[in-house]
């Protein structure tokens, strides 16, 4: 658990020692921590407590209501309600939410069941970056991603969710909304540019050098709602700077079709 920020580990002692109590080994094989902990980009006030835990067979009803009481006991810590990640059977390990029947997750601390944030990016982090915090090594587990597949996600995430979005203008007049567009958005041109996962602020850092200047004002506007969201904004008008995010999309929707995406389709054919 070295790589674990020590605001963490409290947290995660008291969920492995829950989750052994209840559930013992006839269901655990472990529970795995990605994203931004795994990147080393955890943001204590900000980023969420991406988890996996792994089951030999789904839970009986009776053992879901007391991993809801688990949780409901864990969001006595400070960063409780950071916990969010999905408990899944070793058989839906490598799958997709559209090959996964429902199942279990947590999300802000509660749990519910249907589906979550699951897909190729998620499975590529655990078999790269992931972080064992109790069962098998990551490495025993036998996840099989691959990087095309990633692309294909971020392909959806650019071309369908993003494309989605930009078409509602008032939601860019709020900060919340510019944030997650900037960095977001810069992680992705980062990762496909590097061809390796980054964290929002090393995306941002990497946009930075491949994007034209004229977008480095919104890239520091960005920053500077993730790092000091009490200092002045960077533009003189809210509707100018979601006009700007809006084109900033528009941009990076081009860019990456025919920089990065037409390079997988020209690979896969």
């Amino acid at each position: 658990m070295n790589k674990i920020p020590e605001t963490i580990k409290p947290l995660l002692h008291d969920y492995i020692k829950a989750i052994e109590q209840h559930f013992q080994n006839d269901i655990l094989i472990g529970t795995y921590l990605y994203g931004s902990i795994s990147l080393g980009g955890f943001d204590e006030n900000k980023s969420d407590i991406d988890f996996v835990t792994v089951l030999k067979r789904e839970l009986s009803k009776q053992e879901v209501n007391a991993l809801k009481a688990i949780h409901k006991e864990l969001n006595l810590h400070s960063l409780g309600r950071r916990m969010d990640g999905i408990y899944i059977t070793i058989n839906g390990l490598g799958k997709n939410n559209q090959d996964l029947p429902p199942y279990i997750y947590c999300s802000n601390g509660k749990i519910k069941k249907g589906y979550w944030d699951v897909n190729a990016l998620t499975w590529w982090m655990i078999e790269q970056y992931g972080i064992k915090v109790y069962g098998k090594e990551v490495s025993d587990l036998n996840i099989s991603s691959q990087w095309s597949k990633v692309t294909e996600n971020m392909e959806y995430n650019i071309n369908s969710y993003w494309t989605k979005k930009s078409k509602n203008a008032f939601i860019f007049i709020f900060d919340d909304m510019i944030e997650f567009c900037v960095l977001t958005i810069s992680r992705i041109l980062g990762t496909l540019e590097d061809k390796k996962i980054l964290t929002k602020i090393e995306g941002v850092n990497k946009a930075q050098n491949i994007l034209p200047e004229e977008w480095h004002l919104l890239l520091k506007e960005g920053l500077r709602l993730r790092n000091d969201p009490a200092s002045p904004s960077l533009y003189s008008s809210r509707f100018k700077r979601a006009k700007e995010c809006r084109k900033f999309l528009a941009f990076s929707h081009n860019l990456c079709n025919e920089k990065y995406f037409n390079e997988v389709k020209t690979d896969i054919s």
